[in-house]
């Protein structure tokens, strides 16, 4: 028992641990590695939430109470718990904000950058933009403020690379605005606002993975925006769907620290 304990154990460490490693690639240079390692990652999930979790209910179940096995038994699953129930909501709630529409009143379109490869928009951020477009046709008065500045030794800004996209799809140059600065979400809000007028009605376009995030950052800056996403391509899903997920709970580390202590202290008290 209490080597099936540190084997699942490890095997959690190494669901989660390979993931994250998965998420720290950034040059993936073909879509067939795409579509690979995000296969892999959702294998990986898909085996911590079908054989680990599992497991460690049997072993809390049959382990001595207050063992040293039951003790890290315990804390470890109380954390993969955690982690996987609130990735699962995470993901029901992003799916969930493309049923958002459009307002009747927009002024202005802010669509986020993400990252482009030798000036070619990638299909993660396309669909933003297709988003921007489809919506722009209904509110043609509206301005469309591009913002994302150059990364990853880009010879040209995200914005610039945008602008040319929307251009190319009948978006008429002078309704562009470019904000060419903005390394990071943060910034894209930030930087982005010093271009709209604070009485403007702005729509905020993103992807389905990314609202929660942005919307949070845009409360802290006091912009009162609407958000409404795109559907990210399936093969793109699993490892940006984490990727936001832990950068949720990086930004918010005490609340899920204070969670975990908090059920921790439940299961003891039952016990």
């Amino acid at each position: 028992m209490i080597y099936l304990n540190l084997v699942d154990e490890l095997i959690c460490v190494l669901c989660w641990g390979i993931t994250i490693r998965l998420i720290l690639i950034r040059h993936l240079n073909s879509e067939t590695k795409v579509a690979r390692f995000n296969t892999f990652a959702f294998v990986l999930m898909l085996l911590n939430l079908i054989v680990v979790l599992p497991i460690f209910a049997f072993l809390l179940k049959n382990l001595p109470i207050q063992s040293v096995s039951w003790l890290s038994s315990l804390i470890v699953a109380t954390i993969d718990v955690l982690s996987t129930f609130n990735l699962i909501l995470f993901c029901v709630f992003s799916c969930c904000t493309r049923l958002r529409k459009c307002p009747a009143t927009v002024q202005g379109f802010l669509v986020l950058g993400a990252a482009v490869k030798h000036g070619q928009v990638p299909p993660v951020l396309a669909t933003r933009l297709d988003k921007a477009i489809n919506c722009w046709k209904t509110h043609q008065s509206a301005k469309i403020i591009v913002s994302g500045g150059i990364v990853q030794k880009a010879k040209e800004s995200e914005a610039e690379v945008m602008a040319a996209y929307l251009i190319a799809h009948g978006i008429p140059a002078r309704k562009i605005i470019r904000e060419n600065k903005a390394l990071n979400t943060w910034q894209n809000l930030a930087f982005a606002s010093q271009l709209i007028k604070p009485q403007e009605t702005v729509v905020v376009v993103t992807s389905d993975f990314h609202v929660l995030r942005a919307r949070a950052y845009a409360r802290k800056m006091g912009l009162n925006w609407s958000f409404i996403s795109s559907k990210t391509p399936w093969r793109y899903c699993p490892l940006t769907f984490i990727r936001d997920y832990l950068g949720i709970i990086r930004d918010h580390w005490w609340v899920f620290c204070g969670s975990t202590l908090f059920l921790l202290l439940v299961e003891f008290i039952l016990k």
